[in-house]
């Protein structure tokens, strides 16, 4: 299963030629000019929140298939120990048990081709998949679990990194040397020629907690194999199409005979981008039953079910001249993958790289090594790794600032980079408002007049940040397709593959579609979640939805509106070129008074002589010269308080400017920056999951603390519009963009309330934060002191 680890793999990326611009792409996808718009840019309230409000929204818990047997998943007890002896024949004599399957059962599968989906010989982490039970009801399949013997040796377990690289440490999978998973370098540009020239070095180490994606779904699986040939999921996902294609293989079918239904999606934050054990479990039993099976996580096991952060650890060194230029970082991280070697060690690189999207470096470095433990498999928070890396980044220069006696506002001002810089590996921005977002902020929140003027334990701070929109190049294609079918009422269906887990995305891709056609978002359907009925999509991650799943769907629409052209053209006997589509008509532009209702023109198209029925298909795949091609940017200023007395944070206010390129809909945009200021406030302050030998402390929505309403902070909207070449319309990325720059503008406030001290720690719960506030004041009462 766990590969040797041996040598260290370096990729080293020469500094790029930035010395010629490159030329625009002219193509059909984007405008660089203020287009006279109807219906994108008007605040457009979801379409589906009339059934989300009422409770009428179908999430997979709530599928009930006829037959339908309860699952139930022994997990272990022990973070490491060697199964001894295993007997479940009085499980599988308990009446009403229909199913009892462990390792033995179930061939040669594993989990993302890597991860037992059951234990065999020894249990490696607590909560890790030893049996499971089907049965009839949930009562009988618990009776059943407490009767499965099971006899251990307990061994022992390694609980943190630091344990586990230690010279002798027992290994955790019994054979990767050292628990050292993976060890990579990223070596970008010139490095160690910045460091050598530099006239300030600054260092820093920065801890981050381990943390869970807190959806608002727990984890389920609803499966039916019950036919050889066909195989039904209905389960929460980011991704239908990769998940088909990690099972498909697994159980010896076509991607065409697994059937991935993700109806709504209770959130996902990174955390639900692939199968999961559970997944797994629910097919074997329900294959082995030839009945439907229902898996739901409880509380407690919705922790442990979850891949989420785990422990990081974070060393950061920054050159600098004395003019202010930043010219490099060099970072090093150490990563708890948990039991199983996991991708988080290769999705680490973005923790790094992400600096030289927005400063025109000279040279960038980041060696991140993935360590083994006896920990749950982790994987990625809200945010990627790039929020708890962006708030140490952000607190550093917010801190040097203060060392060198500069404004940071003027600092980041300084370095950010502008439209057309070209990236330490090659990344070229066709789009870039990151100066205007900082000039936006620095004024709504009058910084000049306040920074360093507030009284006691108040601070304001200032993050920026960028975000890439797609995942072109992780995989062999980045595509999405829409259909849209004009029914001939006027009645338009758009059918997509990307999931919406609550940001909105299908009233976007209705918005567009809308505004080729020229008729209300409202006189439309969305029809998603069913791999048989929709077209293919890569998932809705790497906030690629608005791009890539945007442009394909303007290319439905444009493909269904040509097909209307061809009747209206000869009705209205005007060239089809000179038609327009708005406000539910269409007209020659030259001859206005030359038109048809919308409503009229399908009809008729359909009921002409042709009998032509509207059904326009679209897809788009990022250029691949140009890899990912459009990135987010950002500029934040939080103001926080802090409580001397008890070390609690309160974030008061946050002036937010992000460039999305244009705004599809400025009411789902304000949305999402809400949600994202949220959650990243809520990593940066509150989140941490508490263990006591791998066992989880606070496996609950009570435990786990996440801020209440009440304490959401004030917000002040500015959506910056920099008409992306490529984007639908312009757009580009409004999600994971904000949580970055929030979590780094919040994390520079903390340390400007309490004179400048650098936070090496994430969460900054108040028992963290008291330990500073005290420093700071014996270094006053010194001060007073000494005077």
């Amino acid at each position: 299963m766990a590969r040797e680890t041996k040598t260290v793999r370096e990729t080293k990326v020469g500094t790029p030629d930035r010395s010629r611009r490159r030329p625009r792409f002219e193509g059909e996808l984007g405008s660089r000019e203020k287009t006279d718009l109807d219906v994108i840019g008007k605040r457009q309230p979801r379409l589906d929140g009339p059934e989300k409000v009422s409770g009428r929204s179908i999430f997979a818990d709530d599928v009930q298939l006829p037959g339908m047997l309860c699952g139930k998943i022994l997990r272990s007890r022990y973070a490491h120990a060697r199964i001894l002896s295993l007997d479940t024949s009085k499980a599988e004599a308990l009446p009403g048990v229909k199913a009892v399957i462990t390792a033995k059962d179930i061939g040669e599968i594993d989990v993302n081709g890597r991860e037992p989906v059951f234990a065999s010989d020894a249990v490696t982490y607590i909560g890790e998949e030893i049996a499971a039970v089907a049965a009839l009801d949930e009562l009988t399949a618990e009776k059943a679990l407490e009767l499965i013997e099971i006899e251990y040796e307990e061994l022992p377990a390694v609980m943190n990194m630091r344990r586990a690289l230690k010279e002798g440490a027992p290994l955790v999978d019994g054979k990767t040397e050292g628990n050292l998973w993976s060890d990579d370098i990223d070596n970008y540009g010139e490095v160690e020629p910045a460091f050598e020239t530099a006239d300030y070095i600054f260092e820093e180490k920065y801890e981050a907690g381990v943390t869970h994606n807190l959806f608002a779904e727990f984890h389920v699986a609803v499966v039916d194999f019950s036919l050889p040939d066909k195989l039904t999921l209905y389960t929460p996902t980011q991704t239908s199409y990769l998940m088909q294609h990690a099972l498909a293989p697994a159980f010896g079918l076509t991607l065409s005979q697994v059937q991935i239904i993700h109806l709504n999606t209770g959130g996902a934050f990174s955390g639900r981008g692939s199968v999961r054990p559970h997944h797994y479990i629910a097919i074997l039993l329900s294959r082995e039953t030839r009945r439907p099976v229902k898996i739901f996580a409880t509380g407690d096991e919705e922790f442990l079910v979850c891949r989420a952060l785990g422990e990081n650890k974070y060393k950061m060194r920054m050159a600098l001249k004395k003019d202010g230029t930043i010219t490099a970082f060099d970072m090093e991280a150490e990563m708890d993958g948990g039991a199983v070697g996991t991708e988080v060690g290769y999705f680490g690189w973005m923790a790094g790289l992400c600096n030289s999207w927005v400063f025109p470096l000279e040279g960038l470095r980041m060696r991140r090594r993935c360590v083994l433990t006896n920990n749950r498999p982790n994987f990625l928070g809200h945010g990627g790794l790039m929020l708890s890396t962006n708030a140490a980044i952000m607190q550093l220069i917010n801190t040097t600032a203060k060392k060198i006696d500069r404004d940071p506002i003027d600092l980041l001002y300084q370095n950010a980079i502008e439209e057309g810089h070209t990236g330490l590996s090659g990344e070229w921005f066709a789009s870039c408002g990151l100066r205007e977002c900082i000039e936006t902020v620095r004024k709504a929140s009058d910084w000049d007049n306040r920074y360093g003027k507030l009284e006691s334990y108040h601070g304001l701070g200032v993050g920026i940040g960028s975000m890439a929109a797609g995942a072109k190049g992780a995989f062999r294609h980045d595509t999405s397709a829409v259909m849209v079918r004009v029914g001939e009422d006027g009645i338009v269906t758009v059918y997509t593959g990307i999931p919406d887990m609550g940001q909105g995305t299908h009233t976007t891709m209705a918005v567009i579609v809308a505004e080729v056609l020229g008729i209300d978002p409202n006189d439309m359907k969305v029809i998603a979640g069913d791999t048989d009925l929709t077209p293919i999509d890569v998932g809705a991650f790497a906030q690629r939805g608005t791009i890539q799943t945007g442009n394909a769907a303007r290319n439905a629409a444009l493909d269904a509106r040509e097909q209307l052209t061809v009747y209206a053209a000869g009705k209205l006997e005007v060239d089809k070129d000179d038609l327009v589509f708005r406000g539910g008509k269409v007209y020659a532009q030259n001859a206005p008074d030359k038109s048809m209702g919308f409503e009229d023109l399908v009809y008729k198209t359909l009921h002409g002589k042709e009998g032509r029925s509207v059904m326009g298909r679209g897809f788009y795949n990022s250029p691949l010269q140009f890899g990912t091609t459009s990135w987010s940017f950002g500029a934040q200023i939080a103001e926080v308080k802090v409580d001397p007395d008890t070390g609690e944070v309160q974030v008061l206010k946050v002036w937010v400017a992000h460039d999305l390129g244009r705004a599809i809909n400025p009411l789902a945009c304000e949305g999402q920056i809400d949600g994202q200021v949220y959650s990243a406030m809520s990593q940066i302050l509150y989140e941490e999951v508490q263990t006591d030998a791998g066992l989880y402390l606070n496996p609950s929505r009570l435990e786990y603390k996440v801020p209440r309403s009440y304490e959401m902070p004030e917000i002040d909207y500015h959506l910056i519009e920099t008409i992306d070449p490529f984007g639908p319309f312009g757009a580009k990325e409004i999600g994971e963009g904000i949580i970055v720059v929030s979590g780094g503008a919040i994390a520079a406030a903390v340390s400007d309330a309490l004179g400048g001290e650098f936070i090496g720690e994430m969460p900054m719960a108040p028992w963290r934060v008291l330990k500073h506030v005290k420093r700071v004041q014996r270094q006053e009462a010194a001060g007073r002191s000494a005077a």
